[in-house]
C-alpha cells in the first residue's frame, strides 16, 4: 500500500515539523508562519530541480521577487505536527510564474492553501524579463500537462 499522499496534480512534496517557535499559546501555528513554510517549499522545489540555491536565487542573471501572496486557511497545525507542503508550479508567462501550495498534515487532513506570483528581473537592472528558458523547459518538464502558459 502506498503512503504517497500527494493528489496527482502535484509532483513535488516538501516534508517539515511543526516546531516550537512557529506557535502561539494555544499551541497552534501562527497565520504569519505558513508564509515561511511556503518559501520553505519553493525553495526546496528548485532545489528539487537542480538549480543551485547560495545565497541568493538568481539564475543566468535573472532574480526573482514575489508580487502577490495569499494563503486560504482550512484548519490549523499544531505543534509537533508532521506537514506534507505540496508545490507546484501551475502556469507560466513571459516573466511572471505561479505557484501553487497545499499544506496537508501526515494523516491527510487540509490545512492551508496558497498561491505565490514570482516575476522575474534582471539582476543589474531591477527591471521585469523575460524567464530564463532554463528555468521555463526544466518546469514544463517537470510539470507536464499541470501547467498553464499565458503570454504575461
Amino acid at each position: 500500500m502506498s503512503t504517497d499522499k500527494r493528489p496527482p496534480s502535484f509532483n513535488f512534496t516538501y516534508n517539515r515539523e511543526v516546531r516550537t517557535y512557529e506557535v502561539d499559546f494555544q499551541q497552534i501555528v501562527h497565520n504569519a508562519i505558513y508564509f515561511y513554510f511556503f518559501e520553505e517549499a519553493r525553495i526546496e522545489y528548485l532545489k528539487n530541480l537542480g538549480f543551485s540555491i547560495k545565497g541568493e536565487i538568481s539564475i543566468e542573471g535573472s532574480q526573482f521577487v514575489i508580487v502577490h501572496n495569499e494563503a486560504d486557511y482550512v484548519e490549523p497545525a499544531r505543534l509537533g505536527d508532521a506537514l506534507n507542503i505540496l508545490v507546484r508550479i501551475s502556469r507560466i508567462g513571459r516573466s511572471s510564474f505561479t505557484y501553487e501550495l497545499k499544506i496537508v498534515r501526515e494523516d491527510g487532513t487540509h490545512i492551508c492553501s496558497g498561491r505565490t506570483t514570482v516575476v522575474t528581473i534582471d539582476k543589474n537592472s531591477g527591471r521585469p524579463k523575460s524567464i530564463p528558458e532554463v528555468l521555463r523547459k526544466t518546469v514544463e518538464t517537470f510539470e507536464g500537462a499541470a501547467i498553464d502558459a499565458d503570454p504575461f
